[in-house]
């Protein structure tokens, strides 16, 4: 069995649009022993609230204490859906509306555990990670989420 090594250029947290896949970055894939490979892309939704239509978000983070509870979330998972590798990727700053601020990609054997995996990491994300968001509407107020 084939096994490539890549380094990733950043952890978890990027300052950079995320491109439609960062695979480049995954680290030990494996060729031959993925049965399934899921990929999550989180875009921000140009909502209409009570304050207009959502323009863009402005995401902040702490984060040393991010990329710690990312990397705990991830190794939770491998071990919880027993998985290849999983790829995490959540963008900080302005990012307009149709613009990913995040990716999850999970490789898997097979695909029952891939999807629980996917929905698992997203959610841990969402409620355990710092990161922050500001809502900018179409006339320039904005509300903190």
């Amino acid at each position: 069995m084939n096994t490539i090594r890549y380094v990733p250029k950043e952890k978890y947290i990027t300052k950079e649009k995320i491109g439609e896949l960062h695979l480049q970055d995954l680290i030990d894939i494996q060729y031959g022993s993925n049965g399934s490979l899921f990929i999550f892309t989180g875009i921000v939704r140009r909502d209409k609230t009570k304050k207009g239509f959502v323009r863009e978000i402005i995401y902040e983070a702490y984060e040393e204490m991010a990329e710690k509870e990312m990397e705990r979330i991830k190794q939770k998972a491998l071990k919880k859906f027993k998985l290849r590798d999983i790829l995490i990727k959540h963008r900080i700053g302005r990012i307009v509306a149709g613009e990913a601020s995040i990716i999850v990609a999970v490789f898997s054997r097979h695909r029952k555990e891939g999807i629980q995996a996917v929905d698992y990491v997203v959610e841990e994300i969402k409620k355990k990670v710092p990161i922050w968001k500001k809502e900018i509407f179409e006339d320039g107020s904005y509300r903190w989420k």
